[in-house]
């Protein structure tokens, strides 16, 4: 691979942070589809709370190609990502998880092509592939132009696919808040639509979304995840949300399901085809894991520190 394969003249920096904490089964794949972007000018910064699993031989093996690297006991996931975007000094920023990956080895080029395209945006968020916990295609969502009402009724921007502006998250406060532990993202949504936010939904795959037995998204959702979010509802719409009226409000966002449509059997139709095609998929995607591609792209990383 010769240096030219490599991306290098965009104008946009892009700092990502990726708070770490016990992910030693996934970490290194989200490592690498992180250092295996053909995208050059990235800033990397992960922040990890003294695991005490294989994570730490992992950090070990590519800490000289991470930028920063902070090994220290925290009191979170915000308080690890705070302590990430206090250092971020890209012109976009963006948080991935340990436990998830970007799709493919340009995204990075690609989000900065819809910024650099979209000069008014704020926010550019794209689509996510859901995958097992062996990161095999389990299901997705179709295509929807961002609603900024849809979402003060559910979350339905996937977390990974998210990358924002330096400006609009100055202008928000350079934070996530510490009061949530697990709708952190969704507080920082609805928080830059406080200062007036443009959010730009693309139809492009961004990332990759791990979900298995053990993931917080699943483990915490009672417990955490369904009282912060009715903490933000209350906050931002004066009234608390059933799950199951929750739920209704993201398959009426995504499927028309609910009225309106005068006939909401139209929605139903429309979400029986789409679990349809996402079975049609699965069995496309099922010879190989959709994480594998960072091992197929390690010549990036390696390209990317000898020039």
């Amino acid at each position: 691979m010769s240096s030219s394969d490599l991306i290098q003249h965009e104008n946009l920096k892009v700092s990502i942070i990726t708070p770490s904490f016990n992910q030693g089964k996934f970490i290194e794949k989200t490592i690498l589809s992180v250092l295996c972007q053909d995208y050059l000018n990235l800033q990397y910064i992960v922040v990890d709370g003294l695991s005490n699993d294989e994570t730490t031989e992992i950090l070990q093996k590519y800490q000289k190609y991470i930028d920063i690297l902070i090994i220290e006991k925290d009191d979170g996931q915000s308080d690890a990502l705070n302590k990430g975007f206090e250092l971020a000094t890209g012109d976009v920023i963006t948080y991935l998880n340990s436990d998830d990956c970007y799709s493919d080895q340009n995204v990075l080029s690609r989000v900065v092509n819809y910024f650099n395209t979209n000069t008014d945006a704020d926010v550019v968020y794209g689509l996510r592939n859901v995958i097992d916990e062996n990161g095999f295609f389990v299901y997705c969502f179709p295509y929807k132009p961002f609603c900024k009402e849809a979402l003060y009724l559910s979350d339905y921007i996937p977390q990974e696919c998210v990358f924002w502006r330096k400006q609009i998250f100055e202008r928000a406060g350079s934070y996530v808040s510490r009061e949530f532990d697990f709708a952190m993202d969704y507080e920082l949504w609805l928080r830059f639509l406080d200062f007036n936010a443009i959010f730009i939904s693309v139809n492009d795959v961004f990332g990759l979304f791990r979900f298995y037995a053990l993931q917080k998204s699943i483990s915490l959702w009672q417990t955490k995840g369904l009282p912060e979010i009715a903490k933000l509802h209350q906050k931002y719409l004066n009234k608390t949300i059933s799950e199951e009226e929750m739920q209704g409000h993201f398959k009426e966002y995504l499927y028309g399901i609910n009225p309106p449509p005068v006939q909401p059997e139209l929605g139903s139709r429309y979400e029986q085809m789409w679990v349809d095609y996402t079975t049609l998929k699965r069995q496309l995607l099922c010879r190989s894991p959709l994480d594998a591609w960072v091992y197929r792209y390690k010549q990036n990383l390696y390209q990317r520190f000898k020039n």
